[in-house]
């Protein structure tokens, strides 16, 4: 029988570009969720950094080499990930963060990606813009391609010009991808941000381009932190209750490590809260 009462250690490994050499806003308050359940519970969270996922995968792998963690946190599902063969292998638990929903061996988080591109593009055309573009995070990033294909859907349904530019969650793919679609043949009049780094990003670009937010470019981030409520203007958010997430992650790789079986827990569908970075076009 495992010793409920030992300290026990997560860990999580965040594989990000150069250019997010720390956690950004999302993942800060995804981490402090988890260390709040934590807390009075005997349990720690390990974090460290990779470049890519060869080198998250070499971490888990030294990690349960020296019996360092009791569970493994798992974010960012790719197309055709190795990670879940790894994991298997490895025999450790394990809590995978952001879904989608398919079937999978280890307990997931899910969180509906496409539902919050939907409601933004829905948002958008509401107030009357018909040429929406959207900078997005990496595409072979599962969650990515449900944003990317719904909001096309979603687009099209709504009679909206839609395209996709790819960034890298950085501040600077977003100023690079907004510099893109304001000096290109034809301008959108809104842009859905698939972070609030890249949203800040197309905010200076605009800035620099002379280009008024929201009078002839309306924003939307994705994730209500306080990094977009504190930009100027203040950002419309697809709104999740990240800390909440957090939690949740945090409840599940407790239950696994303490043998829980796999289970999926869902939380509560994405909405917009529309705020001074938004307004009818043209105005």
């Amino acid at each position: 029988m495992q010793d409920v009462t030992r300290e026990r250690i997560a860990g999580l490994v965040l594989a990000r570009p150069g250019r997010l050499l720390g956690m950004e806003p999302f993942m800060a308050d995804v981490v402090q969720g988890i260390e709040e359940v934590f807390v009075g519970r005997r349990v720690s969270l390990l974090i460290e950094f990779a470049a890519d996922i060869a080198d998250e995968i070499a971490i888990w792998q030294r990690w349960v080499a020296n019996d360092h963690v009791d569970g493994i946190v798992m974010v960012d599902l790719r197309a055709q990930d190795a990670r879940l063969a790894e994991l298997e292998r490895l025999g450790v638990p394990a809590v995978l963060l952001g879904g989608p929903e398919l079937q999978v061996p280890i307990t997931n988080v899910l969180v509906d990606n496409a539902e919050g591109a939907r409601a933004a593009v829905r948002a958008l055309a509401d107030l009357g813009h018909r040429d929406i573009a959207r900078v997005s995070g990496p595409r072979d990033m599962l969650h990515c391609q449900a944003r990317d294909d719904a909001f096309m859907e979603t687009c099209a349904e709504r009679d909206v010009q839609g395209r996709v530019i790819e960034g890298d969650y950085s501040e600077d793919a977003g100023r690079e991808a907004t510099r893109q679609l304001l000096t290109g043949s034809q301008v959108p009049t809104a842009v859905v941000y698939d972070n609030d780094l890249m949203a800040i990003g197309g905010l200076a670009a605009a800035k620099d381009l002379g280009v008024r937010i929201p009078e002839q470019l309306s924003v939307i981030a994705w994730d209500d932190t306080a990094v977009a409520r504190l930009a100027h203007p203040p950002l419309s958010v697809v709104t999740v209750d990240v800390h909440g997430l957090g939690a949740i992650v945090g409840e599940a790789i407790l239950a696994v490590m303490h043998g829980g079986d796999v289970t999926t827990y869902q939380v509560p569908k994405p909405t917009i809260r529309l705020d001074r970075s938004t307004a009818e076009p043209g105005t």
